[in-house]
């Protein structure tokens, strides 16, 4: 079951040689600033990826507006 749901994972899509691999290779999108997560969703194609980070910027708002 594992398998099938990493097969679907919007980031088993991402050519390694993209810039946003790249990026993901040198930044934790869970530790970088909402400014620097926000300006790569403005440069990513509305897609299912741009969908993922999106959720990601949401739940790190949402850990900034509880406190952890």
């Amino acid at each position: 079951m594992a398998s099938r749901i990493l097969q679907a994972h919007p980031l088993s899509f991402l050519p390694i040689e993209s810039t946003l691999a790249l990026v993901f290779e040198s930044e934790d999108p869970f530790l970088m600033s909402l400014d620097r997560l926000e300006s790569l969703i403005q440069e990513t194609a509305a897609d299912d990826l741009r969908g993922y980070l999106f959720g990601l910027y949401d739940m790190r708002r949402a850990s900034v507006y509880v406190g952890k």
